[in-house]
């Protein structure tokens, strides 16, 4: 009994689960055996696993061992792994590493963590350490971060720690935000960041997000962080946002809240939103606007969708509405697209939608597809085109 005791236990050894993992004839499970041995290692076998790793003549071995490992490190003890990674040589490795580590050290002591990543030797990973310490940060204490970040010396080192907190910042408190992200230099991130504290600031006060946007200064910063407020509105509650778009001016700030709205709306209930855009009194939304919901619900629900087009009135709004139906439900349920094809008005467009069709249908189901178009009234000569070409579509 003693024996198979001892047996067991040299049998579980780090050692001996690495040459199991390694005996794995197919390399993708010997890869997978290893990273699954750092994966559960405990703090004593580390340094062990870590000097294995370096010992295997495979770099994808040493790699798939050596990266669970570190990572298993930063959970168990970050400050120490950390350490141990800013003094690696510079290289992919060490990147990789340092973005697991780093994150498990500013979870537990971001100040320290911090600190640790701006005595790293300049390079990549450093730059990596502190834009990800901020990030993560930010995310439990965002004004010891910034106090940090605004700290350190011009360049980019704090230009990366304050973006990286910047794009906390606006999402967990807008409101205390938007003053400082107005003030920002003209540029991409400070767009961006504008966007991002119109559609957070919108999920818990719509109407005072619309009100701050409607104070920047720029007029395009103005427009498009209305129309991001009223987006996100119509997340929690689209006909309120609808309502409000549509009474927007100009018309093209308007056609643009409208839309945005419509989009949102589709996807929650996609028969709601085209009953109403197909109601709404501005009809130079209504071509638009069907067809987002369209796009949206006729791959989903073609059969729902082909009913709702079939239901608007005869014109041009119904016959763009089926050229976006066809485009949209045409691989999914072509004999609903076809049906809808032979619906529109303009005889050009009648013939191509239907071909369109056809060379879809056909290539899923052949007879019925034929059967159809045994059925329509195209000449003899163009069903006989169609039948002799070559079908190049593949499911």
């Amino acid at each position: 009994m003693v024996a198979a005791q001892t047996n067991a236990s040299t049998n579980n050894t780090l050692g001996a689960r690495i040459e199991k993992a390694r005996a794995e004839k197919k390399i993708d499970a010997r890869l997978n055996a290893l990273g699954n041995i750092g994966t559960s290692l405990s703090l004593a076998e580390i340094p062990e696993a870590l000097k294995a790793a370096e010992n295997l003549k495979s770099l994808r071995e040493q790699l798939a061992l050596k990266d669970t490992t570190l990572k298993r490190w930063g959970e168990l003890n970050p400050a120490e792994a950390f350490a141990h990674v800013a003094a690696l040589p510079e290289g992919l490795t060490k990147v990789e590493a340092i973005r697991s580590v780093s994150v498990a050290y500013a979870t537990t002591n971001g100040r320290a963590a911090a600190t640790a990543a701006l005595k790293m030797k300049p390079g990549r990973a450093r730059n990596e350490a502190v834009s990800i310490i901020a990030e993560t940060w930010a995310r439990s204490d965002v004004k010891a971060a910034l106090k940090w970040a605004n700290a350190l010396p011009d360049g980019a080192l704090k230009s990366a720690a304050l973006r990286s907190i910047y794009f906390v910042w606006v999402h967990s408190d807008p409101v205390a935000a938007s003053p400082v992200v107005q003030n920002l230099p003209t540029g991409e991130m400070r767009n961006a960041l504008l966007m991002n504290v119109a559609a957070s600031w919108a999920v818990t006060d719509p109407q005072a997000a619309i009100r701050w946007a409607k104070t920047l200064p720029v007029e395009a910063d103005k427009d498009l962080a209305i129309v991001i407020a009223i987006e996100s509105w119509a997340d929690s509650d689209p006909v309120a946002a609808g309502q409000f778009a549509a009474k927007l001016m100009p018309q093209t700030l308007k056609q643009r809240a409208v839309l945005a709205t419509i989009e949102r709306w589709a996807v929650q209930d996609p028969q709601q939103a085209f009953e109403w855009i197909s109601e709404l009194a501005d009809k130079s939304v209504h071509e638009p606007g069907i067809a987002r919901v369209l796009t949206v619900c006729a791959p989903v629900r073609p059969e729902v969708a082909s009913q709702w087009v079939e239901q608007l009135g005869v014109g041009p709004i119904r016959d763009s509405a089926i050229g976006t139906y066809v485009e949209a439900a045409n691989a999914w349920l072509p004999e609903a697209a076809a049906r809808l094809a032979l619906k529109t008005s303009d005889p050009i467009q009648r013939q191509q939608r239907a071909e369109q069709c056809f060379r879809f249908w056909r290539a899923s189901d052949p007879e019925s597809a034929k059967h159809w178009l045994k059925e329509t009234d195209f000449d003899e000569d163009i069903k006989s085109v169609w039948l002799s070409a070559e079908s190049t579509l593949e499911y």
